[in-house]
């Protein structure tokens, strides 16, 4: 399961628009995760990510984002109970 709002926090005040895209950094030592944001915030959470790049607060690597694709499943919707 993931989140329900964007990971981005504008003045004190956090986003309240569904995630589109996963945000992860592709390093020599592998890929990990390290937020979620809409649409609005993509640049945002891009030069965020560069400036904690440049001061050594997260590792260096290519800045990946991915967009989320819904699934739908039975067991997430419960359709058998429906009928």
């Amino acid at each position: 399961m993931l989140p329900e709002k964007c990971s981005i926090r504008m003045n004190g005040k956090s986003c309240s628009f569904p995630p589109s895209s996963i945000v992860s950094i592709l390093s020599e030592s592998g890929e990990y995760m390290i937020g979620l944001v809409c649409n609005d915030h993509i640049m945002s959470m891009k030069t965020k990510t560069l400036s904690m790049q440049k001061s050594g607060k997260i590792s260096k690597g290519k800045i990946k984002f991915q967009r989320l694709k819904p699934v739908m499943t039975d067991c997430v919707l419960n359709l058998k109970d429906i009928d």
